[in-house]
């Protein structure tokens, strides 16, 4: 009776109710696209971070991790080949690809670059080099330049590069191998500053026999990365560590779960505020109808029925509104995610491998949570005006 009772009331003044719902509405599209958005560039960075800095788990020797922004080529994790196989072996790893990075001068007539190498199976990598080539065909040998390094370089498919730099050993060695490839990423630190090369060529350039400067790991769920690296650390050498992404990360990791939690709340105060148009349609609708509450009271009506019809009154426009707007909201961020937004200017120059077209993957997770703020949150501003009205005496209620 009383569901019915303020369903119909709510009904008494439509552009009113239709103008609180719209006000609602609208916030729960900005809490919903807003939790995507944020939740999804979060995840997105994490992401980029994990394929392109550390793997889901990253094997490297004690001193390459002391050094490691010298990209030392002389700290190395011997027996590569024969660990790469166990690990392969382990319940739960996807795959397994070794990393040698090096910074080098790599040349081509008069022009002079410093450019990063990164010695890498080049037909199973995590780049995936092969879909990002405008010029040129894979094969597990050459150099893969990216595109804006080709131009600064003035080079074309099938010229020779000569690449100097220091060896493992110390000293110094030069290879040439041609250009096989020219890729163009959404990474432009990548397409200005970086260049693949087999790991074999790698290892030849820098005299580096059986061994390598990282493995990376990448397990088939996300959630199986801590039961996989404690069974990696069972069969490592003395001296070689295997650190996980979030170990890598460090506080870096911490303030992205603090983000997460930190916006739900902003998302409740948001969707707060917009509630106050509730409170402000209730509290009208009690004073128009002061003899109705006086009257009911009269004959009978207690404080709590006349709480519950008001807070339900104020709910019904809160919920309805939250709810299609959190729909609307998650398919316009999951039409966005399919689109992508392009920030390449803003990263541009970035010295950070971090793609430049956002693509954010909708979670039903958020959905759930912008669902459950949408719901809750405009029936607590309803009990407000709600609660006045209960308290109001039949006598006072009347003379008002």
């Amino acid at each position: 009776m009383m569901v019915k009772y303020a369903f119909r009331n709510i009904l008494r003044n439509k552009k009113r109710s239709f103008l609180t719902i719209l006000a609602i509405f609208f916030a729960a599209v900005i809490v919903m696209m807003s939790q995507g958005m944020i939740t999804g560039m979060l995840d997105y960075f994490l992401k980029n971070y994990v394929n392109f800095q550390t793997g889901n788990i990253r094997i490297t020797t004690e001193e390459f991790v002391k050094r490691e922004r010298f990209m030392p080529v002389d700290s190395l994790v011997y027996g590569s080949d024969e660990l790469i196989a166990q690990i392969a072996g382990i319940e739960g790893v996807d795959h397994v690809n070794e990393r040698i990075r090096f910074g080098i001068l790599l040349s081509y007539k008069d022009n002079t670059v410093e450019s990063l190498g990164m010695g890498v199976n080049l037909l199973t990598n995590e780049f995936k080099i092969g879909e990002k080539l405008i010029a040129g065909t894979l094969e597990n040998s050459g150099l893969y330049i990216g595109v804006s390094l080709a131009k600064k370089l003035g080079v074309e498919l099938g010229y020779e590069l000569l690449m100097a730099t220091k060896t493992s050993e110390g000293g110094l060695n030069a290879i040439k191998l041609p250009v096989k490839g020219i890729f163009k990423t959404t990474i432009d630190m990548f397409d200005a500053n970086v260049f693949f090369l087999s790991s074999t060529d790698a290892k030849r350039l820098l005299k580096v026999v059986d061994a390598t400067t990282e493995i990376y790991v990448f397990t088939k769920k996300t959630d199986m990365t801590e039961k996989v690296q404690e069974e990696i650390k069972k069969i490592l050498p003395p001296g070689v560590v295997a650190k996980n992404y979030k170990e890598t990360m460090g506080a870096l990791f911490s303030l992205f779960d603090q983000m997460r939690v930190i916006w739900v709340f902003a998302e409740a105060i948001i969707l707060f505020l917009a509630s106050f148009v509730i409170i402000n349609t209730m509290m009208m609708a009690i004073f128009e109808r002061m003899q109705e509450i006086g009257t009911l009271k009269a004959v009978g009506m207690t404080r709590r029925d006349l709480f519950a019809n008001f807070t339900l009154e104020g709910a019904y426009m809160g919920i309805i509104g939250g709810v299609l707007g959190t729909i609307v909201g998650f398919i316009a961020i999951s039409v966005i995610g399919a689109v992508g937004l392009d920030f390449g200017d803003v990263y541009k120059g970035m010295e950070f491998p971090i793609e430049s077209v956002l693509r954010v993957e909708t979670k039903a997770s958020d959905f759930l949570i912008s669902l459950m703020v949408s719901i809750f949150i405009p029936p607590l501003a309803a009990m407000i005006p709600a609660k006045y009205a209960g308290n109001l005496t039949p006598v006072e209620a009347l003379r008002k």
